[in-house]
């Protein structure tokens, strides 16, 4: 692989620099990353300290809470002001004094914060003139750390619902409430445990971080080119291979990266050019590979951040979540296959030949023992153990089991670019989630999320299916280039309370949110996964964006059935009606497809395709009488083929 992941198609297109790429579409990829020799020895111990810390945790227990979450922070803070510079003039090979000052001021707040909690919590909560200053302090820089590794978007929402809570007295209507002085504002968002150390940065600061570290073990044992090359040997000589590669493999990396964007860039470099070579044309191909690298999110065992915010919310185990995940991350890849399994018949294209393919035999013979840590893991979190401990004995068991080869072996150097890959994976997302925090304090502190809740279930006149549209709606516009976790959180403080006020359980309508803050990563206008797609196939991003959309058109539709239909998501009373449920909805995913893509054995006429989209919109409808509408229907649409079929074999004869 060259220098910065260059990538050459093997049509001889134009390097790509994948790096380039995804610094342009994702501000937490504008880092610096050609430090001077002693920036890189600072951050480098700055993020062995950091991960060892969150290790020793994870297995060890944390101190007190608010002491824990603000070490969190202060770490990421730290780290933040040495790799993202904040302007495009600011040097690239090292940190300015501004960096470096900032820096120190953050060390400061954080011992700090530390020192003084013990003081705070013996005064029963009265806070003095100190706690009031270093507060704003930390307020002011978590917003500028959200400017610069993050985007102006959530730092936007931010400021406008810090500034809200000053304001309210103010504001028009249903809006207004009676206001807090900026005291009281500082108080909740430094001393309490809502705002900048609420149950986002808990869960960053605990979750989040070991399965960031976990991801980066994984991924410098193997296991990615070992998911890689297995999909690419197997899948690529089928019909439309590269294509069905680049869903298998998403998938199957998706499994350890919960980022689609970085899904696109890990496999979409290698991935998107083979599509091309074969016939795809390029806006399909970096389409394919957004809408399969969305889906990694919502792929257990370990899913997107977001996945384990949720677990927290609802006060649930994680397992539980990603058990409830498996049949709708199914039907989504399902989907996609099929849509490109279609569109590959349509066009008459073939696979790779067998001297392009890896040899799978070596390939399992090098890597497959990396296997077993995600086995590990799975029955570690079976058998009830918590996430952390979990998670921190994969960990452990991946680093012993990497050195059985050469090509594994996770010695010194490599541990040390695992911390410091890792510390850096989780800058963005630590920073975000102290950003929502504010998000959340306000909504709690000022009651507008309830106020809300009311008046969207006012605007849809007691009707379920409008709620759940208008919740879609906002979810998918607060996605607009946010991380997902953020996207999530602050979705769901809106929309979950009015889904439930209109009778929908907590953990389905979490599920739906969740999976639309998923979604908006290639939903256009704005859909960050469909830009770094559309970079390395070198298409139009909006031709890429509408492509996904419409690829992944069954995730879009099936959220609404968890409502509909628990069984979706494992809650039935037996078995047999979750089965029912799987193949009902894997059915009803294939005549979608059908009816999308306007191909069955042959190019279907206008008038057909909404006979196979509404069939599939019927068996994925919970209830019997749906099931038979949706056979048969499905039943008229295949006897129509058959009709069109001789009909055009008689003319041709």
């Amino acid at each position: 692989m060259k220098k910065n992941r260059e990538e050459i198609s093997p049509q001889g297109d134009s390097p790509v620099d994948v790096d380039k790429l995804i610094q342009k579409v994702e501000v937490e990829s504008r880092y610096r990353r050609n430090f001077q020799p002693f920036w890189k020895i600072v951050i480098a111990v700055i993020s062995i300290v950091f991960i060892s810390y969150h290790l020793y945790t994870a297995r060890f227990g944390m101190p007190e809470a608010i002491k824990h979450r603000a070490l969190h922070v202060g770490f990421i803070l730290g780290l933040v002001w040495l790799y993202f510079p904040a302007t495009r003039k600011s040097p690239k090979d090292r940190p300015s004094f501004v960096d470096i000052g900032l820096f120190i001021v953050t060390v400061i707040v954080t011992v700090y914060t530390i020192i003084s909690r013990d003081a705070f919590l013996i005064r029963a909560g009265v806070a003095t003139l100190d706690n009031y200053i270093f507060g704003g302090i930390l307020i002011l820089l978590v917003l500028e750390a959200c400017r610069r590794s993050v985007g102006v978007q959530l730092l936007a929402l931010g400021i406008i619902f810090l500034l809200y809570a000053y304001f309210g007295r103010i504001m028009p209507g249903v809006l207004s409430h009676r206001g807090y002085t900026i005291q009281r504002i500082i108080y909740q968002m430094y001393l309490t445990a809502q705002g900048i150390f609420g149950i986002p940065i808990e869960v960053s600061s605990s979750f989040l971080i070991i399965f960031v570290i976990l991801a980066a073990v994984l991924e410098r044992s193997g296991l990615g080119k070992l998911f890689n090359d297995l999909a690419l040997g197997l899948g690529g000589r089928m019909t439309g291979g590269p294509a069905k590669v680049a869903v298998v493999a998403s998938a199957l990396i998706g499994t350890i990266s919960g980022s689609a964007a970085s899904n696109v860039a890990t496999t979409g470099a290698f991935t998107i050019p083979l599509m091309k070579r074969i016939g795809y044309k390029p806006h399909f191909a970096g389409a394919v590979e957004a809408a399969a690298s969305t889906g990694g999110q919502i792929m257990p065992p370990i899913m997107g951040s977001a996945a384990f915010i949720m677990a927290e919310f609802l006060g649930m185990k994680y397992i539980s979540i990603a058990a409830a995940a498996i049949i709708p991350s199914l039907l989504y890849f399902a989907s996609v296959f099929f849509q490109i399994d279609l569109r590959a018949r349509s066009l008459g294209l073939k696979g790779l030949a067998k001297e392009d393919l890896p040899d799978v035999k070596s390939t399992i013979f090098r890597y497959g023992h990396m296997i077993f840590p995600m086995i590990v893991l799975v029955y570690l979190m079976i058998e009830g153990r918590t996430p952390l401990y979990a998670a921190f004995y994969t960990v452990l068991f991946t680093v012993i089991l990497s050195w059985v080869r050469k090509e594994t072996r996770i010695d010194f150097k490599a541990a040390k670019d695992v911390a410091v890959n890792s510390a850096r994976s989780s800058l963005s997302i630590g920073v975000a989630m102290a950003n929502a925090g504010f998000i959340i304090a306000v909504l709690a502190m000022t009651g507008i999320g309830a106020i809300l809740a009311d008046n969207i279930v006012m605007l849809s006149q007691g009707r379920l299916i409008i709620a759940l549209v208008l919740c879609m709606v906002v979810a998918i516009i607060l996605g607009m280039g946010l991380p997902t976790s953020a996207c999530y959180v602050i979705a769901a403080s809106i929309t979950v309370p009015i889904l439930t006020k209109m009778g929908v359980q907590p953990f389905q309508a979490h599920f739906f949110v969740f999976y639309y803050a998923c979604l908006s990563t290639i939903t256009p206008p704005v859909a960050l996964a469909a830009y770094v797609g559309a970079g390395l196939a070198g298409a139009k991003s909006s031709t890429v964006g509408w492509t996904a959309f419409k690829l992944a058109l069954a995730g879009f539709i099936v959220p609404f059935f968890f409502v509909y239909s628990p069984a979706m998501l494992l809650i039935a009373d037996s078995a047999t009606q979750i089965v029912w449920a799987a193949v009902t909805g894997l059915a009803g995913t294939f005549l979608l497809s059908v009816g999308v893509e306007g191909y069955l054995t042959i190019k279907l006429p206008v008038w057909l395709r909404p006979v196979f989209i509404v069939a599939a919109l019927m068996l994925i409808t919970p209830g019997v009488t749906s099931d038979l509408i949706g056979l048969g229907l499905t039943a008229i649409g295949w006897f129509s083929i058959q009709l069109l079929k001789r009909k055009r074999q008689s003319i041709a004869a």
